[in-house]
């Protein structure tokens, strides 16, 4: 690749994502609602485009006419907080991305790659609750968003990947995910609270997914979903005993202090091996390594 478009450049993953791949010599067009202390700026690779991303289509004047290897959008509103269960805001999210996949085809872009989630899963469990959480909103978003792409996408022309992330984790993340959460409460010395933790579950260190974004953009793809995970999936309650012992606060640690709240995943929902097959094996960083490294950023 030698150029490609990124959304939500200002965010975790889209402005790590940008910085591995300046690092290959790749110019990116950046484009964020604002980029006021952001580490895209002063990089000569990456030509930075403020920009309200649900408007896209009518500002995509904006965006310079060129050759464009991929279009990688990974803006979304309400990951985390009350936006997240806020359907208002989950809708606005779905149209945004089926605006950016007909901007994608207007620029001629060669493939749209689209961030998906885990999450998405989760509806596969929906019609066995009785309450869903704020959580549930946000994966059948992606889920709707998923199909709408993939129907738009097949029906302009336009080659794309719908790329299913796991539950991602590294230095600066701030999202409230699982991993976050616990370490977040442990520094405090607070307890981090927990439902059964029964089930199978993953966790990917943020340099692996990103590796794998990118050889997906590289490569021609013979399916047009991944997921993307560690490939070693384990029992939840295992990840966040890792936390405890990492950080010598296995005591605030507490698992079962919370009801279950009935969302099922079984391993096969992790199984990598039709990514490694296609892009080569990308997830090197084990759980407890990338304990360390965040632990030793903070």
């Amino acid at each position: 690749m030698k150029k490609v478009i990124v959304t939500g450049a200002n965010g975790f993953l889209a402005s790590a994502l940008i910085k591995k791949l300046t690092q290959k010599g790749i110019s990116v067009v950046a484009i964020s609602r604002k980029f006021s202390n952001s580490c895209t700026n002063g990089n000569s690779l990456v030509q930075n485009i403020e920009m309200d991303i649900l408007n896209i289509d009518e500002q995509i004047s904006l965006i310079p006419q060129d050759s464009y290897d991929a279009f990688y959008h990974f803006a979304w509103a309400g990951v985390n907080g009350p936006d997240k269960a806020d359907p208002i805001v989950q809708l606005r999210n779905i149209e945004m991305t089926v605006k950016c996949a007909r901007v994608a085809k207007t620029l001629a872009v060669k493939k749209f790659l689209c961030a998906g989630t885990i999450a998405e899963r989760a509806v596969e469990s929906l019609p066995n609750l009785t309450t869903a959480s704020g959580g549930m909103m946000y994966g059948v978003a992606k889920y709707t968003a998923r199909l709408m792409i993939e129907t738009l996408c097949k029906n302009i022309g336009l080659d794309f990947v719908w790329m299913q992330f796991s539950n991602i984790y590294g230095p600066l993340n701030k999202t409230g995910n699982l991993v976050s959460y616990t370490i977040e409460k442990l520094q405090n010395n607070d307890t981090a609270l927990f439902g059964p933790a029964n089930q199978p579950y993953d966790f990917i260190y943020i340099d692996d997914l990103l590796r794998a974004v990118i050889r997906l953009g590289e490569c021609l793809n013979e399916e047009q979903c991944y997921f993307i995970g560690s490939g070693k999936p384990r029992i939840l309650r295992e990840y966040l005993n890792d936390i405890g012992g990492e950080m010598k606060c296995e005591h605030l640690i507490k698992i079962g202090s919370r009801p279950d709240d009935g969302i099922k995943y079984s391993i096969d929902m992790f199984d990598t091996s039709q990514l490694v097959n296609l892009i080569g094996k990308y997830a090197y960083i084990d759980f407890k390594e990338g304990i360390k490294i965040v632990l030793n950023h903070n």
